[in-house]
Order: C-alpha cells, then sequence, then structure tokens
C-alpha cells in the first residue's frame, strides 16, 4: 500500500510539473505574439487632401496670395517625413522646413521625384509642402482641382 501512495504522489509531481511548463510556455508565447501585434501597428499617417487649401508659400516661408498652386493649411512634423510622387503626375512640390518657433529654415527645390527624409535640415521641426500644377489648363488651382492635385503627391509622417 505504502508503494502505491509513493507512486500516486511521484505521478502527481509530474503532472504539476508539466502543467507549470505548460504555463510559462504559454506566457512566453503570449508575450511574443503581444511585442509582434504592438510592432506591426502602424505608426504613420498619411496626410490627405483635406490637408491643403489653394494657396502658395513666398521665397520666406509666408503665406502669400496666389492661386496657382496648393499648401498644407497646418505645419506636419517632420519627424519621419517622406514623400512620394505619382509616375505619371502633372506636379511638383516643394517642402519649406520650420523650427520649432515657428520660423523659416529653408525650402527645396522644385522637386519631382520622391522626398526621402535624408536632407531634412538638422534643425527642423515642421515643414509644409507647396504642390504646383505642371499642365493645368488656365494656370489656375479651382477647388475641384485640389483633390486631384493632391492625390498625385503622397505624405507621410511619423504619429
Amino acid at each position: 500500500m505504502a508503494n502505491y501512495e509513493l507512486k500516486r504522489h511521484k505521478t502527481s509531481d509530474k503532472i504539476k510539473w508539466i502543467i507549470a511548463f505548460l504555463l510559462i510556455i504559454g506566457l512566453i508565447a503570449t508575450t511574443v505574439t503581444l511585442f509582434v501585434k504592438l510592432d506591426r501597428q502602424t505608426t504613420v499617417t498619411e496626410i490627405g487632401a483635406e490637408a491643403y487649401m489653394i494657396g502658395t508659400l513666398d521665397a520666406e516661408g509666408a503665406e502669400a496670395d496666389g492661386d496657382t498652386s496648393i499648401v498644407t493649411r497646418n505645419a506636419i512634423t517632420t519627424d519621419g517625413l517622406t514623400v512620394e510622387i505619382a509616375d505619371d503626375a502633372e506636379v511638383t512640390y516643394t517642402i519649406y522646413f520650420y523650427g520649432s518657433e515657428d520660423e523659416f529654415i529653408s525650402k527645396t527645390d522644385a522637386l519631382t521625384e520622391d522626398f526621402d527624409g535624408s536632407a531634412i535640415p538638422e534643425n527642423a521641426e515642421t515643414a509644409k509642402i507647396v504642390i504646383t500644377p505642371t499642365a493645368d489648363e488656365d494656370g489656375k488651382v479651382d477647388l475641384t482641382e485640389v483633390i486631384g492635385y493632391a492625390g498625385q503627391v503622397t505624405v507621410t509622417v511619423n504619429r
């Protein structure tokens, strides 16, 4: 009888160790899955056509009167700033860079290629994008054309 009790006790210990081992494996798998899901979450924001208005910026980065281009209503962060332009785009874009206190720093030339963010000035905190059509029939941008021109340029930033 004592032998039976000892065997039952050993079997009980094995079951406890198996359960503990499975719980630890499950905890590790859950933790890894959680980290992978968090890492895959979208961390960028695409700037849509609603962020633009008809207007332009002067050589000093200040808003100027004009209806030949569109400009972002508000400055966007330079953190993770990239710009992709459509292959068949009929626009150019210029990026104006501003410091932490909205002081103008510099601007790019009129770009017709993608911008990967490598040319952002070190002290630039925000930017505004000016999109200028190259083949506009009347030379002026009207409200119905804003979405079309903005859609040819994809601007993304980190959240």
